[in-house]
């Protein structure tokens, strides 16, 4: 009986073996199947970090232009500004100027009436 128990124990600690043995590739498969992932993982980043980047210079690139732009147009505006200013000055002048030569040509006919009645 003691041959049977020792052939029970044996065949019992070369299915344990086996069974460890599966356990022990199976965990080996998923640590390299862990390993690829974070490969994948690690060139996903790289390539978000370089996106990230790219994108980042392009923000303060237009950032940039947008601030160049806006100098440009408050410029812009001040300069029409004062030329609409200008204009404003000018036609006011050649207005005050017209109306200062009709009044003198107005006194010039009033004076030209009288002599001619008198």
């Amino acid at each position: 009986m003691a041959g049977t128990a020792d052939n029970v124990s044996i065949s019992e600690l070369k299915a344990e073996i086996e069974r460890l043995s599966r356990e022990l590739d199976q965990a080996s498969s998923e640590k390299i199947q862990s390993a690829q992932l974070g490969l994948v993982l690690l060139e996903e980043k790289s390539s978000l970090q370089l996106r990230c980047d790219e994108l980042e210079s392009l923000y303060e690139n237009t950032k940039h232009e947008l601030d160049i732009t806006q100098e440009a147009l408050m410029k812009l505006d001040s300069t029409q500004k004062v030329t609409t200013q200008s204009g404003i000055d000018q036609e006011n002048a050649l207005l005050n100027e017209s109306a200062a030569m009709e009044s003198s040509l107005t006194l010039q006919i009033i004076e030209l009436e009288g002599e001619t009645k008198q």
